[in-house]
């Protein structure tokens, strides 16, 4: 691992488990095993090195997301496996998953710069939202309701899943994806 990434990982490791407010430059140098003047070789500041791991967070989260994801496929299946994969993807990176909340709460301005970004990287549910607006299929509404409504709560399922607070088997998984189609199709008359 190269000295930049195991700044970035030290620095998850520390949001996960301290906060945002939690840590230093000092502490992510001593836990990625570098001087600290080694991490402003590869960041500007403290808030950079943030902005930098979310953004290589969502990279990750997307690259994972969409790797199975064929959009020739009906839309529930789609549906499905991206519900899938979002649910393993935090599952399998519990300290992504415990600093999802640190990055919800970033400054507005930042947050509106990484919605932006993210309607980039996350294309592919634009498009599925889209094409499920289109063919009638989903509900006539903004595709961040739609995202909130369909996945948001895997985040929280997962969480709690992995603190003890939720027993999520199989059959409960497949139950959760259907309420959760249900949330954003339109109702069969």
């Amino acid at each position: 691992m190269n000295k930049r990434e195991a700044i970035l990982q030290a620095t998850l490791h520390l949001l996960a488990h301290k906060g945002f407010h939690g840590f230093s430059i000092k502490q992510v140098a001593d836990q990625a095993g570098v001087a600290a003047g080694t991490v402003y070789l590869y960041f500007n500041d403290r808030e950079d090195l943030i902005l930098q791991l979310d953004a290589q967070i969502m990279e990750q989260v997307a690259q994972y997301i969409f790797a199975n994801h064929d959009p020739r496929q009906p839309l529930f299946d789609q549906f499905q496996q991206l519900c899938l994969s979002f649910w393993h993807f935090f599952k399998q990176n519990p300290e992504i998953l415990l600093s999802k909340n640190q990055f919800d709460h970033l400054p507005p301005d930042v947050l509106r710069n990484r919605h932006a970004d993210a309607k980039t990287i996350f294309y592919p549910l634009v498009t599925f939202f889209e094409n499920g607006r289109d063919s009638g299929a989903l509900k006539s509404l903004p595709n961040e309701v739609l995202f909130s409504l369909a996945f948001e709560h895997f985040f929280a399922f997962a969480r709690n899943a992995m603190i003890g607070l939720l027993n999520v088997d199989d059959e409960m998984l497949k139950s959760i994806i259907l309420a959760s189609w249900d949330a954003i199709t339109k109702v069969k008359s």
